[in-house]
Order: structure tokens, then sequence, then C-alpha cells
């Protein structure tokens, strides 16, 4: 018997089903059966959401012209709102909170204080009164002596009152510093007692001599003269500090040393407090008081401000009245910023650190010396001249009795400047100091309390206090620290690179769906692939395949593997 094996058949599909595999089915959008264009390849497999519709053999034109305009709508969303995100960004990168904790009162130095009697002058060397009366008096005038004017022209540049003006037209006043330190009331005439910490200590290696507009003023625990200033640049004809005491162990910047001890300068507090503060006995010989000079006030005018600022008497000060007792309660206000914030632009951050902002005239950068240094820059392009107290060259001259009325202008106008320049569009020379603050800056909030000193009482009972007799009057100084914990104001970055990052990336994948492999897949189709593809095209197009003939055998269960059959052909013919 033979056994016949059959070729098993494959089923067939019916001609008129259809397959349910077919990419046409498994993919609605898909189109072309040969090789399809960039573009549709990239929107058929594109991640981002909406793309796959725009494509399509099945889509008509109304759905194309729906899925366009929603892409359109969601592109022009994400592009405001990514927008709007960099200019929070690129304009609000950085945040002023309260620090997260309190920072102890050692920490920082103990407020600079700058005292200035308003005795000007003491009667045995200028009764200020009459010489004025006489200078007026257009008989008697021509009598005084030239020493007896000078010294009246000097002192009438730190009264309260610019009534000297029609007195003198001199544009210039050179001597003027000479006659004032001259003229000054003396240190033991001014301060009779003072104690830091519990401690008396004396009075002459706490406070030293400071030029300010309203004379000759004594300072404690401001930075030293070669610190502050920058001695090269200025003249040479006067000291505007006679502070020596180096500050090696403390800067703005980064604070106090490790190695910083309890007695390093600027001196420190260790808690809150009168017992951790300081206090100073002033006094007053009523024999020297003057009416006129001083707008009718007797007594003294104090500031406190930091170390690393050169005091001005004029807009920040209070008052100590004779027979007065004034405590002082300080509260300090550290601005202090992360070092998160650093890497941003001045103009950014909106404010400077120490070795970023150039002064001329210091070495220590703070907003107060700035506007010093630009009030005499603006009183010199005015003027022609520099008022006494501020900085200049030696090749700038002091502005006399005859530019008061020219650097008051000045001043008042740079004040109002701001406001000028947004009124009336002119130029802004604040722009061209560019004072922005300092990025840590240290202030003193003041509380202050009055009572009366009675110390003629305490005289009687305890005879301690000595220098003193009947013409003499006193006042009694008291200055701490609120509190001996205080929570800092920090400078933080608000909206850093991975903050933008996160927002662009929420945006777009809330209306698109987009990641950051969209943006690489999108880079893929405009760069890689395409090269990829004209570079096989090349290689097809220059290389001829050869395909070599193979002879088909039957399979071997039939047995004719190995086996040709040949036909024999006979020559019938």
């Amino acid at each position: 018997m033979v056994e016949t094996r059959f070729q098993k058949q494959r089923p067939s599909i019916p001609a008129t089903g259809t397959n349910p595999w077919a990419p046409e089915l498994l993919n609605e959008s898909y189109k072309e059966s040969g090789p399809r264009s960039l573009w549709v390849d990239y929107c058929t497999n594109s991640t981002i959401h909406g793309f796959k519709y725009l494509v399509g053999s099945k889509r008509t034109t109304i759905e194309r012209v729906w899925w366009i305009v929603v892409c359109l709508l969601s592109l022009y969303g994400c592009g405001n709102l990514i927008h709007s995100v960099y200019k929070k960004w690129d304009l609000e990168p950085v945040v002023v909170t309260f620090g997260e904790k309190p920072v102890p009162v050692f920490t920082i130095p103990f407020p600079a204080v700058t005292i200035c009697p308003e005795t000007k002058v003491r009667k045995k060397d200028l009764d200020f009164t009459i010489a004025y009366q006489l200078y007026n008096d257009p008989e008697l005038w021509q009598f005084m002596a030239k020493e007896q004017i000078a010294k009246l022209e000097a002192i009438l540049q730190v009264c309260d009152f610019s009534f000297g003006i029609e007195m003198n037209n001199d544009s210039y006043a050179d001597d003027v510093v000479e006659q004032l330190q001259k003229l000054a009331i003396p240190f033991e005439d001014m301060f009779l007692m003072c104690g830091w910490r519990e401690h008396v200590v004396n009075c002459k290696d706490f406070f030293k001599a400071t030029l300010t507009e309203v004379g000759v003023c004594c300072t404690f625990n401001s930075l030293a003269a070669d610190d502050l200033m920058r001695r090269d640049q200025l003249h040479n004809e006067y000291e505007y500090m006679a502070e020596n005491e180096s500050s090696k162990m403390w800067n703005m910047d980064e604070g106090y040393s490790s190695r910083a001890g309890g007695e390093t300068y600027p001196r420190r507090a260790f808690g809150a407090g009168r017992r951790a503060g300081m206090y100073i006995i002033l006094k007053v010989q009523m024999t020297d008081t003057d009416y006129l000079c001083g707008n009718s006030f007797q007594g003294f005018r104090v500031h406190l401000h930091s170390p690393v600022q050169y005091p001005r008497m004029v807009n920040e000060f209070f008052r100590i009245p004779l027979s007065q007792e004034v405590s002082v309660s300080v509260e300090p206000l550290l601005f202090d910023t992360g070092p998160n914030v650093r890497r941003y632009k001045p103009s950014r951050r909106l404010c400077y650190y120490n070795h970023e902002r150039y002064l001329r005239y210091f070495k220590v950068y703070s907003k107060f010396n700035c506007d010093i240094e630009c009030l005499s820059n603006y009183t010199l392009q005015m003027c022609g001249c520099v008022p006494f107290p501020l900085p200049r060259t030696k090749d700038e001259r002091i502005c006399g009795l005859g530019k008061v009325s020219c650097t008051d202008t000045a001043q008042s106008v740079l004040e109002e400047m701001d406001l000028l320049h947004e009124l009336n569009k002119t130029d802004n020379f604040l722009e061209h100091c560019n004072c922005l603050p300092a990025c840590n800056a240290l202030f003193y909030n003041t509380e202050i309390s009055q009572a009366m000193f009675d110390w003629r009482k305490l005289a009687e009972n305890i005879p301690i206090i000595a220098g003193v007799n009947e013409n003499t009057e006193l006042s009694y100084l008291s200055i701490h620290f609120k509190v001996s914990r205080f929570i800092p104001i920090k400078r933080s970055e608000l909206f850093g690179v991975s903050d933008f990052l996160a927002n662009c990336g929420g945006v777009l994948g809330l209306f698109m769906g987009v990641s950051i492999l969209s943006i690489v897949e999108l880079i893929y189709y405009c760069t890689l692939k395409p090269i990829m593809a004209r570079s096989r095209k090349a290689r097809a197009g220059t290389t001829a395949t050869v395909v070599k003939s193979t002879l088909i055998l039957p399979p071997p269960e039939y047995g004719l593997a190995g086996e040709i059959r040949v036909r024999n052909v006979s020559n019938k013919w």
C-alpha cells in the first residue's frame, strides 16, 4: 500500500471579512501603505497630546481644523503662562522674610553712639550772641577784630539756622575746620562718667572725636578711620575720625570670627538690660550756653548707627535735655542674605555685597556711605565746592557762607530727585549714584523713655560726683538692648532655577502632556532621524543588490531530495 502525504493547507481569510490585526484598525490614523513623511511619522508616534489627530486617512477636514485650533490654543496658554513665570523669576527672584530662629545679640556689635553738644563754643573763647549783634551793627562791626570775625563765621556754619548768608559772601572757607577744632568744647567739659557692662571706664578710651555737620562730636564703637575710609583718596588737611582701634575680628558680611573674645572690637553686649549696656553722665557749664546758635535748645543730640556707617547728625538723632535721664532701649534689625542669592546679579537681588560696589572715599559699602559720597559729588557739581563734613579730595575746596544757599538747595534737590524724575522725566543723578542697600546691613530701632534727673539730691548724700559746681548741669544717658535674642530679616531665594523648571513642566504637562522625553523626542525627529534617513537613502542609491538564483527543492519526506530526474532525450528523428 502506498501512503500518500498531503501538505497541510493554511486557513484562508474570507474575502469578505477584515483582518482584526490590520494596522488601520490598530491605529486609526495610519494611512500610508508605503513610506511616510517625517511629519506624519512624528505626529503618529509623538507623546504630545493631540498631535496624532492632525494626520490620518479617516480624518475629515472639520476634525483636522478642530484639533489644529485646540493645539494652537494650548500652545498659546502654555506660552502665556510660561512668560509670566519667567517674568516672576527674572524680576523677583528674592524674597525678604523673617529668619527661622532667633539670634543672640552677642553675634552683632553694640550700636555706635555719636554724641554732639548743642553748645558749640565756650564763652571765654567766643560769645556768639554778642559777636553776632556786633557784626550786624552798621557802626560797630568795623571795630571787630579779624580773629573774632573768623571765629564767628566758622560757628555760623554749624548753627541750626542759616542766618549768616547775608553776612558774608565768601565762596570758600578753607580754614573752617581748623577754627571749629580750636573752638570745640573740651572733652573733660562734656563727659563726667562712663560705664560699660556695669564697670566704670575711662570715657577717653571709649569716645573719639568725629567731624559732623554740627561740629566736632564724639563717637563710641565706630570702625577705625583706616578701616572705614580711603585715606589715599582724601585730602590731608584734617581728620574726619580719630578712632584708631582696628576691627580685625569682625566684618559686616561674615560677622565675628570664631576666635573673637569678649573684649574684641567693635564692642558687643552679652545680654539685654542695663547691666549689659552702657551709661554716660554728660555735663554742661551753664555759663557757656547760648540760645541763639542752638535754636534755644540746650543739651545734647545723640545718633545711634551701625559701626560701618559714617554718622550724619542732620536727619537721624534724638535729644537729651539738661537735668534729664534718658533711657534708650535698642532693638536690632539685621538684614542677612543667604548664600543662594549671591549668584544673582545686583540688579536682580537689589543689593550689593561689600566687594561688588566700589566707593571712592569709603572702604566699606553701605547705603548711607554711598549717599554721603553721592551728596558730595552732586554738591561739587552744582556749587563748585564741598561742605566741610563731606569727604573730598585735596583739589576740591570747602564751601563758605556764600555757598550755604547753594549747598542747601543741592541737598534738597537730591532728596527730591526721584519724585522730580517721575513728574518731569528729567535726568536722575541718583541713578548715577547707584546706591542700592547693602545685602548685609545692621540697623537699630530705639524706644526712648525720659525722667527727671535730680542729681543734686544724689550728690548731697553720695559725694561721688566730682568736677561739678553750682553752674553745672548734668544729663544721664543709658543705652541697652531690649531683648537678648532677636529674629533677623533674611533675604532668600524665592524663585530659583529648579522652581522655574518645575513650574514650566507643570504648565506644559497640564496643557499638552509634555515631558522631558517629549522634548528629546522632538529633537530626535528634527536632527538624528532625518540624518539617518538620508544616509540610508544614499547607501541604497549607490550599492546595487545582487540576487543569487536558488534552486528550490521539495521537502525531504517526498523522497526526491538528492535525486534529480534527468529526462533522456532520444533522437527519434
